[in-house]
C-alpha cells in the first residue's frame, strides 16, 4: 500500500469517527429505526467514500454529510417495501432503544420540517442562515419553522409527553 492510500485512509477514518453520530442521528431522525438507520449511515460514508470529493474546509464536509445523509433517507422512504411492514418496536412486548434520550424521541414525533430545523439549530449549532443554505430554503421560512417548532415542542411537554 503506498503512502497515499495510507493518506487516504486515515482522512477518511478521521471523516466517519468526526461525523458518526450526527450522520446515524439524523437518519433516525427520519426512518426511526435502528437496522434501517445503520444501513443508511453505511451507506453514506459508502458515497462519501466512492465520492472522492475534496472539500474546502470541515464545515462544508460536514454539509456535505447532512445534505446526502437527509436525501439518502428521503430516498429510503419512497421504497415500496418501506410502506408495506411494520415496525417490530410497535408491538407491545417490544423494549425501547437504550440508547435514546426521551426529548431527542419527543424532537423526532414533531413535523418533518420543523425537526429538521430544530435538530440542526440545537443539536449541530447550525444558525438560521447556515440551516437555509443547507437545506435551499429562504432564511425567513426558517426563522419561522424554528418558532413554530419550538411552540408545538412546548406543548408537547406541557401535555406531558417528556
Amino acid at each position: 500500500m503506498d503512502v497515499s492510500t495510507e493518506d487516504s485512509n486515515s482522512i477518511i477514518a478521521q471523516t466517519y469517527y468526526k461525523h458518526v453520530d450526527m450522520v446515524y442521528r439524523i437518519c433516525f431522525m427520519f426512518l426511526r429505526n435502528v437496522p434501517d438507520t445503520e444501513d443508511a449511515v453505511q451507506s453514506v460514508f459508502l458515497k462519501f467514500i466512492q465520492s472522492g470529493k475534496a472539500f474546502t474546509d470541515p464545515e462544508h464536509e460536514k454539509a456535505w454529510l447532512i445534505v446526502t445523509a437527509q436525501n439518502h433517507c428521503k430516498n429510503m422512504l419512497k421504497f415500496w417495501w418501506r410502506r408495506k411492514r411494520f415496525n417490530l418496536a410497535d408491538l407491545p412486548e417490544s423494549t425501547q432503544n437504550p440508547n435514546s434520550n426521551e426529548v431527542f424521541e419527543q424532537l423526532i414525533a414533531l413535523p418533518y420540517k420543523y425537526r429538521t430545523v430544530l435538530y440542526l439549530y440545537y443539536y449541530e449549532g447550525y444558525s438560521s442562515k447556515e440551516i437555509a443554505e443547507l437545506l435551499g430554503i429562504n432564511d425567513s421560512t426558517i426563522r419561522t419553522q424554528l418558532r413554530v417548532g419550538r411552540k408545538q415542542f412546548k406543548l408537547q411537554i406541557q401535555e406531558g409527553k417528556i
